[in-house]
């Protein structure tokens, strides 16, 4: 999950404003994904010290790690960045490793032919392209300049920013959405930043009828300046939906930030569309290939030595997540086998809550991820509570960082595989109405909070049990008398996309979601 320090300056303005540490250093690895050949030299780049200008482009994460690792040893950090937003696992596995798994596509070789990449990136282009254009053709709002000011909206629609969208306004098309306010007095002469949050999919914002900012994807949020407010402000948004849903997500703040005051901009809008649109194809990208980032961007590598490798991925392949595990276990033994470091510390980060890509298996991707503790010097950061259920991108990094340093400082002490939380490690049904649920801790206490529900998962059906107490490293559930196991049934917890911990350790960190098949003690009683 690629985030860097720009992304970061409105939760973080302080670490840009402040970085003067001229010890920690970066190397961002260009994006150069091969596929005819297997690169041992990079074509570009330099060190930067993670400070000012050159903070921007810093991994967040990354610095906020080296930053808490640096001021516990005092001891220089060199951090080699590879983080390509959006990259499914196999683009970080070598051909060699997905041929042994069987996990090459059978169009694998054409991507081989230089000119059928350049030929499949054209017609790519060609069609965004084509759409574009067909946005722009089709928007009436674009040629009629509903922007301006003195435009009449007095027969528009109203709605709130704040409030989940009517199904007219998230299918593809161009909305437009006006908002007039009058500015107390204080404010007039200012500079000002209207702060909308996300938006899907892609959007154009006007104040009193001049352009202030654009974005064209929808991951970014909107934070746009006005170089000099005005007693009254007409807001235009132009937004383009590409894909339904569409919409300006409603639990992001929405204001008009001056100075360290702020008017609330959720409420007062009006909203017209414009022109309605056919779904948009998925764009084309080369980096999303498998093999093509290992080859251009991991194996040019191979000639340094590294401390650790911290590792934070796996959204783009929650849709299909069954075998993830086996590669992402291939990935990081091959990569040991690539740096000749067959212990280096492999650190990475399970999932987060998060609700956006509702079709998407983030629970199971995250059982799959587990994977990776099955072998040596690794060790597991679970996030659950550190992401944001409404942005794929959450700005949480510090906290994330610093549990990755957790991770770090307890991967020898714990060597066969270490998880900052407790780690459910079997389910066992002691007699007809009791399941013991078994944990690692890594030596430190639990809890579990009051009135919390698990999940028995069988025949398709889903019971909940809320009976349930803890004794020592254990939590004993009780099954109602009523309800025979299955040969199939599981134990869930924290079970879907984005759920709410509810077991913690001594050191505030949650438990990691589980799926237990419930395993019988033949000398339970009847």
């Amino acid at each position: 999950m690629q985030l860097w320090m720009e992304r970061l300056k409105t939760r973080y303005p302080e670490e840009i404003e402040q970085a003067n540490n001229p010890l920690i250093r970066y190397f961002e690895v260009p994006e150069e994904p091969t596929f005819d050949k297997i690169q041992t030299e990079l074509s570009s780049g330099k060190w930067k010290r993670a400070i000012g200008e050159d903070l921007k482009n810093l991994s967040g994460l990354g610095l906020f790690f080296a930053k808490e690792k640096f001021s516990k040893d005092n001891v220089p950090i060199g951090l080699v960045t590879t983080a390509v937003g959006g990259t499914p696992l196999n683009a970080w596995l070598s051909e060699e490793s997905l041929t042994k798994l069987n996990s090459l596509p059978l169009s694998y070789n054409a991507l081989k032919n230089r000119e059928y990449l350049k030929e499949i990136q054209k017609l790519d282009k060609l069609y965004q392209d084509n759409y574009q254009e067909l946005c722009e053709e089709t928007d009436k709002g674009f040629y009629q300049s509903w922007q301006k000011p003195s435009l009449d909206d007095s027969d528009w629609a109203e709605i709130s920013l704040s409030e989940t969208w009517k199904a007219d306004y998230i299918f593809p098309g161009v909305l437009w959405l006006r908002k007039n306010l009058e500015l107390p007095e204080e404010f007039v002469g200012m500079e000002g930043e209207v702060r909308l949050g996300t938006m899907t999919d892609a959007d154009v914002i006007y104040v009193n009828g001049k352009k202030v900012g654009s974005t064209d994807y929808k991951y970014p949020p909107r934070n746009y300046k006005i170089s000099k407010l005005t007693k009254n402000l007409t807001i235009a948004i132009r937004l383009k939906v590409y894909n339904a849903p569409g919409g300006i997500t409603s639990s992001k703040p929405h204001i008009l930030l001056v100075g360290e005051k702020y008017l609330d901009l959720n409420h007062g809008w009006k909203i017209r569309r414009s022109s309605t649109l056919p779904e948009r194809h998925k764009a084309y990208f080369i980096n999303y290939e498998p093999t093509g980032l290992y080859n251009g961007m991991i194996a040019p590598l191979q000639k340094l030595k590294f401390v650790a490798i911290l590792w934070y991925q796996g959204e783009s392949d929650a849709g299909q997540p069954k075998t993830y595990g086996t590669r992402f276990r291939e990935l990081i033994e091959s990569w040991r086998i690539l740096f000749k470091q067959p212990n280096l510390p492999f650190l990475y980060v399970q999932l987060p809550n998060c609700e956006t890509e509702k079709e998407a298996d983030w629970a199971g991707l995250r059982e799959e991820q587990k994977e990776g503790l099955k072998i040596s010097r690794t060790a597991m950061v679970v996030t659950i509570g550190d992401g944001e259920d409404d942005d794929l991108h959450p700005l949480n990094k510090k906290d994330v960082a610093h549990k990755l340093l957790d991770a770090y400082d307890n991967v020898e002490l714990f060597p066969n595989g270490y998880c900052t939380g407790p780690l459910a490690k079997g389910a066992v049904q002691t007699q007809k109405n009791a399941i013991i649920l078994l944990f690692d801790t890594f030596g430190k206490e639990f809890s579990i909070e009051k009135n919390k529900a698990f999940e028995l998962f069988q025949g398709g059906y889903i019971y909940k049990l809320k009976n349930c107490r803890q004794v020592g490293e254990q939590i004993i559930l009780e099954v109602p008398e009523n309800l025979s196991l299955n040969a199939d049934a599981k134990i869930r917890y924290n079970w879907s996309n984005a759920p709410q911990a509810f077991i913690w350790n001594e050191e505030g960190y949650p438990a990691s979601p589980f799926e237990l098949k419930i395993e019988q003690n033949n000398n339970r009683r009847k």
